[in-house]
């Protein structure tokens, strides 16, 4: 799960006994991952990874046709919450195995029995729309939320918590006053409110207070990616047509509208959850990394070590070759504060440039780990790929090894 190494060190391991034993049974293992992919790494010769990530629903190379929601645990689960206050000069220290799973809706969930069986999981990437939490002006809707919370405390495990904005950002903002902006991704039209509009931010930041009234306190919501209004409502970056960019240019874009607009967002995500690590996906926004540079900068200056820097484009190409700027926020993040990664694509899965070789994986985990970063979401079809259980194991037992370092 999540491990917050505060001032006053207190661990509290899941599933203790056999993580220890699987721990010894991998230790070989995990000797021998390191130094191979310390020895070879990916092959250099894959194509640019540009358009990484994408939508989660279109996107998500998740082998479960049906994602269906698990049933609840009859079985207790033990409580892993602690009874120290937040102390203010907290160092989060974060590290765990999560699932990138898909999008929680009416009829998915991300937290889904592909994964249950894997013991070494920590945790879930949670992604639900805001429309879906947000259906009517001041109506909310916490329920799915609140099953993803009883599906993980019935595991033993962790979420991850990203609200959807963009182009699942509510339709009744339009009906607000708010301006929208239409366009084309794959073929699919879309709209998202435009994210430096005042009406947009002014009842995004209200439903961020109304959520965080709701979970503040809540143990299983261990880190949250913050959101803004982008492309696919997730990552930081505007993949438009040559027209569209221009209509937004032309609609009052420009870098300090957008870093203003950030700057509001993580101040609201602050404030409503005063003692929860939060993070922002990193991106060059127009081949420009002026709009990353400068809310990362305000993040870490502002919130300190309860800021973090999240990519989820991370591949070793990505980061030596493509996105070195973002690259570059990653590593002072981890630096400061902390860092978390999302795999640009899983293994074979047939999606084009954000699929991975078995190398590209292992490379892209080993520079995770030289840059100290233990927090890393796999997509789900790599977690249920028995080829790549060695692996991912091995993994995870640098992980471990890393939680019980801190111990000492």
């Amino acid at each position: 799960m999540l491990y917050y190494h505060r001032i006053n060190l207190r661990l509290h391991w899941k599933d203790a006994g056999s993580r220890f034993l699987k721990t010894a049974l991998l230790s070989i293992t995990t000797t021998t991952f390191l130094f191979l992919v310390g020895c070879g790494g990916a092959s250099s010769t894959s194509e640019s990874l540009t358009d990484t990530n994408g939508d989660p629903q279109e996107h998500s190379p998740d082998t479960n046709t049906e994602n269906t929601k698990p049933e609840p645990a009859t079985e207790d689960v033990a409580d892993s919450s602690t009874d120290d206050p937040a102390i203010e000069e907290t160092t989060y220290q974060i590290a765990g195995t999560y699932c990138s799973c898909g999008l929680t809706s009416e009829k998915a969930s991300s937290i889904n029995r592909d994964t249950e069986g894997l013991d070494y999981l920590d945790g879930v990437l949670v992604r639900i729309s805001w429309t879906d939490l947000n259906p009517q002006v001041g109506i909310y809707d916490w329920s799915y939320i609140d099953e993803q919370i009883e599906y993980a405390e019935a595991r033993g495990i962790k979420i991850t918590l990203a609200i959807m904005n963009g182009p699942y950002a509510p339709k009744w903002l339009a009906d607000e006053g708010a301006t929208f902006i239409d366009y084309v991704i794959r073929n699919d039209s879309r709209s998202l409110p435009l994210p430096w509009d005042d009406v947009y931010l002014s009842y995004y930041k209200e439903f961020i207070a109304a959520l965080g009234e709701h979970y503040k306190d809540s143990n299983t919501i261990a880190l949250i990616h913050m959101t803004n209004a982008t492309t696919n409502g997730f990552e930081m970056q505007y993949n438009f047509s040559a027209e569209t960019e221009a209509e937004f240019q032309n609609a009052g874009y420009s870098e300090s509208a957008l870093i203003d607009s950030w700057k509001g967002v993580v101040d609201a995500f602050a404030s409503a959850f005063p003692t929860t690590p939060i993070d922002l996906e990193v991106h060059p926004v127009f081949f420009s990394d002026e709009v990353p540079n400068e809310v990362v900068d305000y993040g870490l200056k502002t919130y300190g070590k309860r800021f973090g820097v999240f990519a989820a484009w991370w591949s070793e190409h990505n980061a030596l070759n493509v996105y070195t700027g973002a690259y570059s926020l990653i590593q002072r993040a981890q630096q400061e504060s902390f860092a978390s990664l999302q795999m640009v694509g899983a293994v074979n899965n047939d999606i084009g440039s954000s699929s991975l070789t078995t190398d590209e994986l292992t490379a892209a985990l080993e520079l995770a780990i030289s840059n100290g970063i233990y927090y890393i979401e796999v997509w789900n079809a790599d977690l249920i790929n028995s080829d790549l259980d060695v692996l991912i194991l091995a993994h995870d037992t640098a992980i471990e090894n890393y939680k019980a370092s801190l111990a000492e």
